[in-house]
């Protein structure tokens, strides 16, 4: 499972899953793309990796035009594009108390911000006649989650999104996947649970760990081998599928 030669573009990219996903295509010879608006992370991640194979973009995937210079600025780096992986999402957990703001905030990222992207990339996979992209889904887009609706929203219409883009891409030989992890201990999760929530180690293991068959959270790099895995030629056979990376939380 090598991509030596093979362009990736990764949104999000600054950190948790997304950083352990630029960090698992580079180590398999990828060059690797990654756009975020957060410029001091992204910047570190750049110096950390040192190498000419990863590049940042700066890009609100919800606009438009940086889109469109995000994807310009791969093309003209790299010339091509071979797999997109939509990561980029920003987290307002809020139920029918949300605001216009919120639900505009939401919808504007992790949706029409991963379908912004794919509208542009896709134009040179077309060329091309072939590509993978891979979207973000999550456990909340299959079940109902306390006080959650504006994610869990989101998160199905990605899956849903995934069908649609297979059925609609299938004649360029353009593969449409999601992967939806569980609960995974990324910066934002770690934010929310020893910050916010104040919670512990052993309280973590007890009500965050045993919701899974496997008794834990997961690591981002757990969920970045399974990108590139439906990223490789050894995945050449899944299209428009929804893998459940949750450690059996959906099982029971």
């Amino acid at each position: 499972m090598l991509f030596e030669n093979r362009v990736v573009l990764i949104t999000g990219g600054a950190s948790g899953i997304g950083k352990a996903t630029v960090c698992k295509f580079h180590e398999l010879g990828a060059s690797v793309v990654f756009a975020d608006c957060n410029q001091g992370l992204s910047r570190r991640l750049c110096e950390e990796l040192a190498s000419s194979r990863v590049y940042f973009v700066a890009t609100d995937v919800a606009d438009e035009d940086q889109v469109r210079n995000l994807v310009a600025q791969t093309i003209s780096r790299y010339g091509q594009i071979d797999v997109l992986v939509n990561n980029a999402a920003i987290f307002i957990l809020k139920s029918i108390d949300a605001s216009v703001e919120d639900w505009e905030q939401m919808l504007r990222v992790n949706i029409m911000g991963q379908a912004l992207v794919t509208k542009h990339v896709v134009e040179h996979m077309k060329r091309r006649r072939q590509g993978a992209i891979i979207n973000l889904g999550s456990i909340s887009a299959v079940i109902a989650q306390k006080n959650q609706l504006t994610y869990n929203v989101t998160k199905a219409a990605m899956v849903e999104m995934t069908k649609c883009l297979a059925l609609d891409l299938k004649d360029y030989n353009i593969r449409v996947n999601s992967v939806s992890p569980g609960w995974v201990m990324t910066e934002n999760v770690r934010h929310l649970l020893y910050e916010e929530r104040r919670m512990d180690n052993e309280q973590i293991e007890a009500e965050m760990g045993s919701l899974h068959l496997l008794g834990r959270l997961a690591e981002p790099h757990e969920i970045a081998n399974v990108i590139a895995f439906l990223a490789s030629n050894d995945a050449s056979f899944i299209d428009g599928a929804n893998l459940m990376v949750d450690g059996g939380y959906t099982t029971v």
